[in-house]
């Protein structure tokens, strides 16, 4: 005897329902956007001579001392360089990087990164432990200068350090 009513799917197979094709069909649309748009996952071109962000992902969490109290605080640093062989430095050393500047946000009193003349010394402490590493590990200085294919020069290394978002809690 043959059963006419709706079938099992074989094993294996995909079914879709008529309600899944608007779903599909929008997510289709949303993916074409994004790679016209120019974010299709590749890496971000990085110019030699021109101003280049690098952001140092994950934010940086630690641990703040208030008195008594336990604080944390969490900083996103960004790196500025007109110099594409640094960033793609702070890429491949990036592990020693982060490790520098955990080790320089930890376990701060909350006097010391309250402030904004604090954050600013921070800061630039920040930017002498990246160009430390990049020195120790890339051979890359800060100090020196380099020509483009046009015969410009700019700046090696790194130029500044951002922090792009600071909250303590």
């Amino acid at each position: 005897m043959q059963f006419f009513g709706p079938q099992r799917p074989q094993p294996g197979t995909i079914r879709f329902s008529a309600t899944m094709y608007p779903f599909l069909l929008l997510l289709l649309l949303a993916g074409g956007a994004q790679a016209a748009a120019g974010g299709g996952g590749g890496e971000a071109s990085i110019a030699d001579g021109k101003t280049n962000y690098f952001t140092l992902e994950p934010a940086f969490v630690v641990n703040i001392i208030d008195g008594q109290a336990l604080r944390f605080m969490q900083v996103e640093v960004d790196v500025v360089s007109m110099d594409s062989a640094a960033i793609e430095a702070i890429q491949d050393h990036r592990a020693p990087i982060r490790h520098s500047l955990l080790m320089l946000f930890a376990h701060r009193d909350l006097s010391e990164v309250l402030g904004l003349q604090q954050r600013n010394e921070l800061r630039q402490q920040a930017l002498e432990r990246i160009r430390a590493a990049l020195l120790q590990y890339a051979d890359i200085k800060s100090d020196a200068k380099a020509k483009d294919s046009d015969g410009n020069k700019y700046p090696t290394g790194i130029q500044d350090v951002l922090f792009t978002s600071f909250v303590i809690q």
